[in-house]
């Protein structure tokens, strides 16, 4: 049999650094409970004092404010999309006064307008003269703005017919803008 048997537990250092370490969370973690505990408990007076109805009542009138702001963004932003769209329109319209002045004043003073339609693609003119010369003059004027690329792009002599009644040259032209 063995002698040497102590039933006694001996102490030493380092389970004794480990029992004070256990006490410590046990008091840091007890302390964190407290701490939680007593915030909780706080938030839940804080909101029991806090009327809700007042908040309500604001949050009402905030909202109420967003929505008469969103329809007054809603109304500028369909304006200001109307005045681009106008903008555009405006870029791409073809200035017809300028091609009116421009084709009458290639238009020799020995001849006659008769009938002048214009529109955004095309130019139709019906002229008379006593001339051929003037009729001539008219379509070297033409001919030159469409190989200068003025205005019109294209040119069509649709007619030149003499009227014998009116002793007077009638000559149709069509041009693409």
């Amino acid at each position: 049999m063995n002698t040497n048997i102590n039933l006694l537990l001996q102490v030493n250092e380092e389970s004794l650094k480990k029992q004070k370490k256990v006490k410590r969370f046990y008091f840091i973690a007890i302390i964190f409970l407290v701490v939680v505990g007593g915030i909780s408990v706080l938030l839940f007076l804080l909101v029991q004092l806090i009327n809700p109805s007042s908040i309500k009542k604001d949050q009402n009138a905030i909202i109420e404010q967003i929505s008469k702001s969103q329809n007054k963004q809603a109304k500028f932003f369909i304006l200001n999309n109307r005045i681009n769209n106008i903008e555009k329109i405006l870029q791409r319209r073809l200035d017809l006064g300028k091609v009116t002045d421009s084709l009458l004043a290639k238009t020799p003073d020995r001849l006659f307008i008769e009938d002048l339609e214009i529109d955004d693609k095309q130019v139709i003119m019906t002229a008379k003269s006593t001339s051929l010369l003037a009729i001539g003059e008219l379509i070297n004027n033409l001919t030159d703005m469409v190989r200068k690329k003025e205005i019109i792009k294209s040119l069509t002599l649709t007619t030149l017919v003499f009227d014998e009644s009116k002793n007077a040259y009638q000559v149709s032209i069509k041009t693409q803008l």
